[in-house]
């Protein structure tokens, strides 16, 4: 082979051999957008969950301060008219007794950072007063 001939196959080789590599990274860049781009999706719907959470954490937090403002004007009253016994007790429907139960483990519940003994209290008086 001519010096020449030599060359010109070294640079059609070169240049394949560049034009593969090219190929390749170009192919390596699309894989990694297209990661980029679903970690960047996975990351949005993390942070619009954490957003909801603290809303619902918010939410929850009111009703908690509501439930506890009229836990305390109930006991005022009941303060201001003296002892409340089973006796003196109005009897009370079993959807009004499940309604107190129900606001009574959102402020007493243990998984709502109640108080378990608070909880026991509340079901035992609650149970009485279902059986009257």
């Amino acid at each position: 082979m001519s010096n020449q001939n030599t060359r010109l196959w070294l640079k059609e080789d070169t240049t394949e051999l560049l034009q593969r590599e090219l190929d390749e990274a170009q192919r390596m860049i699309r894989t990694l957008m297209r990661r980029l781009a679903d970690e960047q999706q996975q990351q949005q719907q993390t942070q619009r969950a954490y957003e909801q959470m603290k809303q619902n954490i918010i939410e929850i937090n009111r009703e908690h301060v509501q439930i506890e403002r009229e836990r305390d004007m109930w006991r005022m009253r009941a303060e201001r008219q003296g002892v409340i016994t089973y006796d003196t007790f109005p009897l009370l429907k079993t959807d009004e007794v499940n309604a107190i139960r129900r606001a009574m483990a959102r402020l007493h519940h243990p998984d709502h950072g109640g108080d378990t003994e608070r909880m026991k209290q509340w079901n035992k008086f609650l149970d009485q007063i279902e059986k009257l």
